[in-house]
């Protein structure tokens, strides 16, 4: 655990202890000091520490000009370290989580500093926790990226195809026909529209009615008259439109060897 503290107090000497007592403990990084409101807002500002060690009366004002001050957003856990023991009531107005006064024991400070540090536990694991159930439940989207993904509603169920999972697809009036292992989908979609969203890379419209998945494809032969016969790896077999012999020859030249 690594928290950030700043400390902004006008006592040299009470700094210097205050230091030294944090630096015993390995999970505190002191980011930075300051000795006024002016130096603090710009150090807190900046550094946006986790705990701030505060003393209560600075030459140029005080340590709640210094929190009013501050971005509304930012919440600090505050321990004020004060000889002002008339102050404890605003403290707490002002959300501090403990007031230490000076003198103190070093069982004081140090029981305080734990309490901190349970605070910033219970922060950060709370913090997880909505950020876990915020990419679970991110306006219910389906965890993969939506545009590889076409959604199906089948008897009131939402069902997401990834594209990589469809096979062929087949024109069947207004509704295209997505192949899916041993079954199908009808898809609300023209040919047209749908192979408009496919990657091109990926599928090959053959036929007026068919588009292919590239990787499927087991064997191709020409049959004359700018026709081909396509088997994929399912079992399927295909035979291509001629109209679309220059895109076919285009795109298996490159993905399974020299067609003739």
């Amino acid at each position: 655990m690594n928290i950030s503290v700043a400390l902004i107090d006008d006592e040299p000497f009470a700094l210097i202890r205050i230091k030294k007592l944090l630096q015993i403990d390995d999970d505190i990084q002191i980011v930075g000091e300051a000795s006024g409101v002016e130096d603090a807002i710009k150090l807190l500002k900046f550094k946006k520490p986790e705990i701030i060690f505060m003393d209560i009366k600075m030459p140029d004002g005080t340590g709640f000009d210094i929190l009013s001050r501050l971005d509304p957003t930012y919440k600090p856990y505050v321990i004020f370290v004060t000889a002002f023991d008339n102050y404890a009531l605003k403290a707490f107005e002002y959300n501090a989580i403990d007031y230490i006064l000076k003198p103190f024991e070093n069982s004081r400070f140090f029981k305080v500093v734990e309490k901190a540090k349970e605070f910033i536990t219970l922060k950060r694991s709370s913090k997880i926790t909505k950020q876990i159930s915020a990419l679970i439940n991110q306006d219910d989207k389906p965890y993969q990226d939506e545009k590889c993904q076409i959604k199906i509603v089948e008897k009131g169920w939402d069902i997401f195809i990834d594209h990589q999972d469809i096979m062929l697809v087949e024109s069947n009036g207004n509704y295209c026909k997505l192949h899916i292992s041993n079954k199908f989908y009808l898809y609300k979609k023209t040919m047209k529209e749908l192979e408009s969203e496919l990657n091109s890379s990926e599928f090959l419209r053959i036929h007026r009615s068919y588009i292919v998945n590239i990787n499927l494809i087991k064997e191709v032969k020409y049959l004359g008259k700018n026709e081909y016969a396509f088997e994929l790896s399912t079992g399927i077999k295909i035979t291509s439109g001629r109209s679309f012999s220059d895109k076919i020859k285009s795109c298996l030249s490159l993905k399974v060897g020299s067609i003739s």
